[in-house]
C-alpha cells in the first residue's frame, strides 16, 4: 500500500507566479547511487514530498524510480533540480540538452516544479536562464529559479534582459552563515530564499546558544537550527539516510523558538564570518 499523501499538509510559502513551494525539501547532495532509491523511498515514507537534485549530484535517475515505486501520483510531489556549469559554458544548447536529460532521468511527467541555474556562471548564466525561460513556456520548467546568486549577480541576470522573474535563491543560510541584508535583498523583490547547508553540516551544533537551546526546549541543536529557519520563512533542505532522523527533522513543526531566541541565533554570525564567505563565492565564481 502507498504512503499517504501529505503534500497538501505541508507548510507552503507562496512564490512570485502563484505557484506554492512546500518549506520543507530532502535534500539529494552527496546522497550515493547505492543508497539514494531507498533513502528517497525512506523519506517518502516519513512523509518528505519535496526533493532537491541536481544533474550533478548524478542521482536524479534514483530520484525518480523511488518516485515510480511509492505508489503516489506525480501531482503529489514537488521536485527541484538544477543546470551545471559545463552545459551552461558549452552554450544553450547544451543547456536544453542537459535539462532534457533531467527530464528523462527522473522520468516524472515530463516537466519539473522548480529547475535553478545552479551557478552564476560568468558570461553565460544569463543565457543559461533565457533557455530556462525558453522552457518554461513549452511546460517543461514548472518554476525557474537561480542559486548561489549575490546582489550582483541577480543585478546583472535582470539587466540581461530576462521576461520572467526567479521564484528562489538557493543560497548557504544557517546560524553560523545568516546574511540578513542578502536575504532582504531577495525577499523585497518577491524571491523566496532556499537554505542550502542548512544544518552547516552539523558543524555549528555546538556554537554559541544552539546547544543551550536545545536543552530548553527539549530538542536537538539539529531541530533548533532547522526550527529557526522555518521561522525565518525560509525553504530548507534536511538530509539524512537515518530513519530516525528523517522523523525528527519532520518533528520542528511541533514548537517554536520565541523572538527573543531567534534573536540569539541571529547573532552568532560574525561580520568575520560573512567577509569570509563573500570572499570565498567571489572566489569560487572567477573558478567556474
Amino acid at each position: 500500500m502507498p504512503p499517504p499523501s501529505h503534500l497538501e499538509n505541508e507548510p507552503m510559502l507562496e512564490m512570485n507566479n502563484g505557484r506554492k513551494i512546500p518549506q520543507l525539501a530532502f535534500g539529494l547532495y552527496k546522497v550515493t547511487l547505492d543508497q539514494c532509491e531507498e533513502v528517497v523511498l525512506g523519506a517518502i515514507r516519513e512523509g518528505y514530498r519535496h526533493f532537491d537534485t541536481a544533474s550533478f549530484y548524478g542521482n536524479e535517475a534514483s530520484m525518480g524510480r523511488a518516485m515510480k515505486r511509492s505508489g503516489l501520483p506525480r501531482e503529489d510531489f514537488f521536485i527541484c533540480t538544477k543546470v551545471w556549469n559545463d552545459a551552461q559554458k558549452s552554450g544553450r544548447a547544451e543547456v536544453r540538452k542537459s535539462v532534457e536529460r533531467s527530464l528523462s532521468k527522473m522520468d516524472c511527467g515530463g516537466y519539473v516544479d522548480l529547475f535553478l541555474v545552479h551557478w552564476p556562471v560568468p558570461g553565460c548564466h544569463v543565457e543559461t536562464y533565457k533557455e530556462l525561460e525558453l522552457m518554461h513556456k513549452e511546460g517543461k520548467i514548472r518554476s525557474i529559479g537561480i542559486s548561489n546568486y549575490s546582489e550582483e549577480d541577480y543585478n546583472e541576470l535582470v539587466d540581461g534582459g530576462i521576461k520572467t522573474l526567479p521564484t528562489v535563491n538557493q543560497m548557504e543560510v544557517s546560524p553560523a552563515m545568516y546574511r540578513p541584508e542578502t536575504i532582504h535583498f531577495f525577499v523585497e523583490r518577491g524571491i523566496v530564499v532556499s537554505a542550502s547547508k542548512a544544518m552547516h553540516r552539523g558543524e555549528s551544533f555546538e556554537k554559541g546558544p544552539i546547544r543551550k537551546l536545545a536543552d530548553k526546549y527539549s530538542v536537538t541543536p539539529a531541530q533548533v537550527i532547522l526550527r529557526w529557519a522555518l521561522q525565518k520563512g525560509l525553504v530548507l533542505c534536511v538530509k539524512t539516510s537515518n530513519t530516525f532522523r528523517m522523523q525528527e527533522n519532520r518533528s520542528i513543526f511541533q514548537f517554536s523558538l520565541s523572538d527573543e531566541d531567534c534573536s540569539l541565533l541571529d547573532a552568532i554570525t560574525t561580520q568575520e564570518d560573512v567577509a569570509k564567505r563573500n570572499e570565498l563565492e567571489i572566489i569560487r565564481k572567477t573558478q567556474l
